[in-house]
């Protein structure tokens, strides 16, 4: 094991720009100094990523940082999660990092938990894999692969670059910067071939032509498999699970309108969401899309304007079909059903109403309603900014004993349709106690429902 100065060595160089250009091994397509985002990225490496990659280097081993990180920092964007390529085989990863889980050790991969603000980093030992059988896996894996032989069974090229944090580099065989810089999307080799070893890969291919940090088209190759060449129906074979993982991930994208109506000329929304979807044009999604607005109520939204035209039960079906959360299945089906039921956004009855009905919804109702009516939807959120918080709060100042004891009423559905009413002209009135909310109600012959 090495000392403790080499490793405070180490971590200084991968603080510390390098100069000059350095060759990495074999054909490694452009190698050379680090431009200022490459750069960026390894000086701001978290400490424990750098713990990692000082431990594996004073093992006597090669590291690489791989994946979405690099393409990412190429970008401009924040990388959300460091991925850790090595010659390690995974025995010498644990010994090395003993608190790593053994994740994937199968096919070589290791897990390092979050510690302080880090995200989990995943380690992987460089591979070859076998044939794909079952459209996921491969059959066997051959460790000991170089870091080109690795890269060549990523799926598109611009997932397909290393950084040698030690020695600066970038190792690009592929030249998926070219494509980065270009805003190509290209497969890693035959595009149908990477879809046959995992076909939620035919989904991933849309998620990054909408991807922040693009968008890409698909170079003519990808383009004719999606369309026509054969690769949608390998989607019918993948997990709900995976499928619905990877639809999420799409709509919380700030533009996605392109690449949706590419889905559906392509078939995959229908595949996707199943005989049960009558289809909606994805035309305006983009509008749902604000900087105010949370990822999910984005993809609340946007679900919801997707299913519009399919009937109420065929939407519980098809959403219960891609194993969606109970909570996200009632939100979106809500949300559908109060399109299009806006408030008047100069009546401020209307909008106390309309927030409470709405509570956790609010934001994915707007969002979803912005696609249709962007002028009405604003006008309501910028009056719901204003509105001042209720004087009493959203609990009922009047309960079912308080009415049965003023009205003699016995428990039914009477009861529960005046509890409803003397709520709701609490909450449009803005009213703070009991005796009050029974004067404006009058002879209690108003509507019940909070909304509309």
């Amino acid at each position: 094991m090495c000392s403790d100065s080499k490793r405070l060595g180490l971590i200084e160089r991968l603080i510390h720009v390098g100069a000059g250009w350095k060759t990495d091994m074999g054909d490694a397509g452009s190698a050379g100094q680090l431009d200022e985002p490459l750069r960026h990225l390894l000086d701001g490496l978290s400490n424990s990523a750098l713990s990692l990659i000082s431990k594996l280097d004073d093992g006597g081993h090669r590291v690489w940082i791989v994946g979405g990180a690099i393409r990412d920092a190429l970008k401009g964007l924040v990388p959300h999660d460091i991925d850790i390529a090595t010659d390690a085989s995974p025995e010498e990863v644990i010994a090395l990092i003993p608190h790593a889980i053994p994740t994937g050790i199968q096919f070589g991969t290791v897990t390092v938990p979050p510690r302080d603000e880090d995200g989990q980093i995943e380690i992987t030992t460089l591979r070859a894999d076998g044939e794909y059988i079952d459209g996921r896996r491969p059959t066997s894996v051959t460790f000991g692969a170089s870091i080109e032989e690795d890269l060549e069974r990523r799926d598109f090229t611009v997932n397909a670059m290393a950084l040698d944090p030690v020695n600066r580099t970038l190792i690009d065989p592929h030249f998926g910067r070219n494509d980065l810089d270009n805003g190509v999307l290209r497969a890693v080799g035959d595009p149908m071939k990477r879809f046959k070893e995992d076909g939620l890969r035919v989904l991933r291919a849309y998620r990054f032509m909408a991807h922040p940090s693009g968008p890409y088209l698909p170079d003519e190759s990808l383009a004719h498999t999606l369309h026509g060449g054969g690769a949608v129906p390998l989607l019918v074979g993948v997990s709900k699970e995976r499928v619905l993982m990877e639809m999420e991930r799409l709509l919380t994208f700030p533009s996605v309108e392109d690449t949706l109506v590419r889905m559906e000329r392509d078939g995959v929304l229908s595949v996707v969401f199943g005989p049960e979807w009558s289809v909606a044009s994805p035309e305006g999604l983009d509008d749902c899309f604000d900087d105010e607005v949370n990822p999910w109520a984005l993809r609340v939204a946007r679900f919801a304007l997707l299913l519009r035209r399919t009937d109420s039960v065929s939407r519980s079906i098809l959403l219960e079909g891609l194993r969606m959360s109970g909570q996200d299945r009632s939100a979106v089906l809500a949300v559908c059903e109060r399109l299009g039921q806006l408030p008047d956004p100069l009546d401020t009855g209307q909008l106390r109403r309309y927030r409470v009905a709405l509570g956790t919804h609010l934001g994915a109702q707007l969002a979803a309603d912005r696609c249709l009516d962007p002028s009405l939807a604003n006008s309501v959120h910028n009056s719901l900014m204003s509105l001042a918080p209720l004087k009493a709060g959203e609990n009922p100042l009047v309960n079912g004993l308080m009415i049965v004891e003023r009205l003699s009423m016995e428990a039914g559905p009477e009861l529960g349709r005046v509890k409803s009413l003397l709520y709701r002209v609490q909450i449009e009135h803005d009213i703070s106690d009991a005796e009050s909310v029974w004067e404006a109600a009058g002879d209690l012959d108003g509507p019940a429902q909070m909304w509309p």
